[in-house]
């Protein structure tokens, strides 16, 4: 099982191509793999156990399967698209899940095994991962990751980073725009070094532009203006998906700007199916201390922050109330308690404040 685990991923994605092929009201297949994922997280204890892996290229073949089947998948759409006779005569409620399917697999399992490439040292892998950052239109996602995030994280230069008080649906703008800031300023940089214009052919720019001018093309030659619709729409669903998922990762963690960042400073979310779908992303600290680190030899830390399935945290923070009270409140409160210094609690006091929320810190020191 430390094996087969991974290759689940590849069984959803399946699932989604079957729906394509099958048309109508199946396109919603592809979506509703959601919720079986969801349950067994739910009524599965947490997976504490450091996967037993003796022979690596077996565990990495679900890796560049999905590569296949991501194309398999957009090769179903297109075919799919073909299918339609009558744009006008396709209930709303087909187009819908047709992009919402595709949406959900261009972030998940898309962005895990994007993520797990672009951090090889590998050049084939990291182009593979340029590719898979198509199909939720930012090819270019590894330039601030690597460049910004792995070094800002928990401070307020990270837009990666929530907010406290923030939603999901702030933050996936804000770190979007963040994003795409540090890409802009990283490869202006670049450029100049390597005295290249900013769309030079050989710059990452023109390389993402013909990335998603060729998705777009080939959406128009299959299905007209129907097709690029449903394409743009389905990546802007990903991209939004992508980012919401990513709202849990560091939710609310302050740490002190220049200081070494810690194990403390990310959230875990140790359940089965998470671990094996997301390829270790949400066994996360482990992968903080070393990103060159494959996903299979990554170690849970059992004492360090833990958040439930992040399954369960994306559907609280779709009506953000029962997210800040029911998980996001009470976890924080026990981080700064817990695991914060005395900076890092002041920090906290004055993000409390800003976000409108009650300063538990004083609380306690008053008890």
């Amino acid at each position: 099982m430390d094996y087969l685990r991974y290759y689940l991923a590849n069984i959803i994605v399946l699932v989604g191509i079957v729906g394509f092929l099958l048309g109508g009201s199946w396109v919603w297949l592809g979506i509703a793999t959601y919720i079986p994922l969801l349950i067994c997280d739910l009524l599965a204890k947490p997976d504490l156990k450091v996967r037993d892996v003796t022979i690596p290229r077996l565990v990495e073949i679900p890796l560049y399967l999905h590569v296949v089947l991501m194309v398999l998948l957009y090769a179903a759409f297109f075919n799919w698209l073909t299918t339609l006779e009558n744009a006008n005569s396709v209930p709303l409620h087909v187009l819908f899940g047709a992009v919402i399917s595709l949406g959900w697999f261009g972030a998940v399992p898309n962005l895990p095994v994007n993520h797990e490439l672009m951090h090889r040292r590998n050049k084939i892998d990291r182009l593979l991962a340029d590719f898979l950052g198509t199909f939720y239109a930012d090819p270019s996602r590894d330039v601030a990751h690597l460049h910004t995030h792995h070094i800002h994280l928990g401070t307020q230069q990270d837009s990666d980073t929530a907010y406290r008080g923030e939603t999901m649906y702030s933050f996936a703008l804000r770190a979007t725009i963040g994003s795409l800031k540090d890409f802009f300023k990283i490869e202006k940089e670049r450029c100049k070094k390597k005295g290249l214009s900013l769309l030079s052919p050989r710059g990452r720019i023109f390389r993402a532009s013909v990335q998603l001018f060729i998705l777009f093309g080939l959406a128009a030659w299959f299905g007209g203006l129907l097709g690029i619709i449903l394409t743009i729409g389905s990546v802007l669903v990903a991209k939004t998906l992508v980012e919401m998922f990513n709202y849990y990762q560091h939710y609310g963690l302050i740490r002190v700007e220049g200081e070494q960042y810690e194990s403390k400073h990310l959230w875990n979310h140790l359940t089965p199916v998470t671990r094996a779908v997301s390829f270790e992303i949400t066994n996360h600290n482990d992968h903080h201390m070393d990103s060159y680190l494959p996903f299979y030899n990554l170690k849970p830390k059992i004492d360090g922050p833990q958040m439930p399935s992040i399954l369960l945290c994306y559907l609280a923070g779709l009506i953000p109330p029962i997210w800040f009270n029911f998980i996001a409140k009470p976890k924080l409160k026990e981080w700064d308690i817990k695991f914060a210094t005395k900076d890092e609690q002041q920090l906290a006091r004055e993000a409390n404040k800003k976000a409108g929320w009650e300063d538990w810190l004083d609380e306690v020191e008053t008890a």
